[in-house]
């Protein structure tokens, strides 16, 4: 039987209301046998299931990027223009449809995360590659950002201590990839200034420092190096998505950190990790 934490779900081409109206059916304290919830825009956590808007053409292409499979499978509301191999539930919806739908997924997905398992094919699930779609309606900046080259260099966390550097180098320590620490906005802006970094963790709870304000201070500094900037945040810490862009951060990741979702976020943003399998050493 699948678990019954929460499960994280990417909605992709919906306007508010719509996906308003999913977050809160989400977040209702119902007796339901598996839970959900929305994963925020820039929350770089992978996600366990997919929902599209399947009467927008651009949120199919997108949803194709991602490539759904069975160990993350994909949730179509409305019509496609086009046959796609995901179950579908038509409009206008109905709140009970669309959990009955996304429970029998997360069982499929059990299911397959259980063959993995039994096979020894992998630890951790790899996107099955699927034909794409043939068409390209990504809005040009977006498409620019997911084509960008990740930055050479290692890994600089901020923390007020070295607990979760020093699991980086023991998830590193096959790679050529330094990882340092730094408590402080200064410290970490002149380490920016004589190493390259090609990705900065800001623990936002780290005293003293202000995440926007470095995070843009970075990205100022290593512009033309493209230094990818992420925030780990935790309560009372509140993600401003507004004002993390205009600083420049790629996005966050929130705390406790799951180690899987750390990995799959080294591997987005880390070169060496990107052609070759990574898992952590620390159990």
């Amino acid at each position: 039987m699948p678990s019954k934490y929460p499960y994280a779900v990417r909605l992709i081409g919906f306007d508010d209301r719509e996906a308003d109206k999913l977050s809160a059916a989400f977040a209702a304290d119902r007796e339901r046998q598996y839970g959900y919830f929305r994963l925020e825009e820039d929350n770089l956590q992978e996600p366990d299931l997919f929902i599209a808007n399947a009467d927008d053409i651009r949120a199919l292409a997108k949803l194709s990027y991602f490539s759904p499979s069975d160990i993350r499978p994909a949730l179509l509301v409305g019509e496609p223009s086009i046959a796609l191999p995901y179950p579908r539930i038509p409009r206008p919806w109905r709140l009970p449809a669309v959990f009955s739908e996304l429970d029998i997924l997360v069982e499929r997905r059990a299911e397959a995360l259980s063959r993995l398992e039994a096979s020894a094919a992998v630890k951790v699930p790899e996107r099955r590659r699927q034909e794409r779609l043939d068409i390209d309606l990504t809005d040009p900046a977006e498409y620019e950002n997911r084509r960008r080259a990740p930055a050479d260099g290692g890994v600089l966390v901020i923390d007020k201590t070295a607990m979760l550097r020093d699991f980086l180098l023991g998830v590193l320590k096959r790679y050529d990839c330094p990882v340092a620490w730094a408590r402080e906005e200064e410290a970490a802006a002149d380490y920016c200034k004589r190493q390259k970094v090609a990705l900065v963790l800001i623990n936002t709870s780290t005293p003293g420092v202000d995440p926007y304000r470095l995070s843009e201070q970075i990205k100022r500094m290593n512009a033309a190096h493209q230094t990818s900037v992420v925030m780990l945040t935790g309560k009372p810490f509140v993600y401003d998505a507004a004002r993390a862009r205009f600083a420049g951060c790629d996005g966050f990741l929130n705390k406790p950190l799951a180690v899987h979702h750390l990995v799959s976020l080294l591997k987005k943003f880390l070169p060496p990790l990107q052609d070759r399998s990574v898992t952590s050493t620390t159990q």
